[in-house]
């Protein structure tokens, strides 16, 4: 490759081409955080495809047949997990402490609500369904991320 661009220098070539800026390298950090958005909206669409089908069918469905196809939407779910999980492992040591922390206060916020909850379901409020427990902790980890952040980029 380099005798081909030697002679095409020694032919006036190279003083007619542009030169192209530089790229800087990529960022693994950034590349991480862009592959779990993107992995995780593909996750999450296909849950949310997948869970109306899924529902309707265990209506119609008996036995073990049930209980695999209520599974099914877990799929997508670990999935979710799994990519979280590597997300963690790729990004640099400050991101890994700013989501470490986030998730403390999820973790925190998340007990703090289950314990409130179970308290005022002694007084009569009705049961919730687990599924809350799973969204307080994401969203909560969600709405925590930046806040932490600030705490350490200014």
């Amino acid at each position: 490759m380099s005798h081909i661009l030697d002679i095409l220098s020694r032919c006036g070539y190279s003083s007619r081409m542009k030169t192209l800026p530089a790229r800087k390298p990529a960022n693994p950090t950034d590349i991480a955080k862009r592959q779990y958005k993107i992995r995780f909206w593909i996750a999450m669409g296909t849950y949310l495809v997948t869970l109306w089908p899924v529902i309707e069918a265990v209506k119609h469905a008996a036995g073990p047949w049930k209980i695999a196809l209520s599974l099914t939407p877990l799929i997508p779910v670990a999935a979710i997990f799994i990519f979280a999980v590597q997300m963690i492992a790729g990004v640099d040591e400050l991101e890994r402490q700013i989501h470490l922390e986030a998730l403390a206060i999820a973790a925190g916020v998340t007990a703090m609500l289950s314990v409130t909850y179970g308290f005022l379901e002694v007084a009569g409020l009705p049961n919730p369904s687990a599924w809350f427990t799973y969204a307080v902790v994401m969203l909560t980890w969600a709405l925590a991320t930046p806040f932490v952040a600030r705490k350490y980029k200014g």
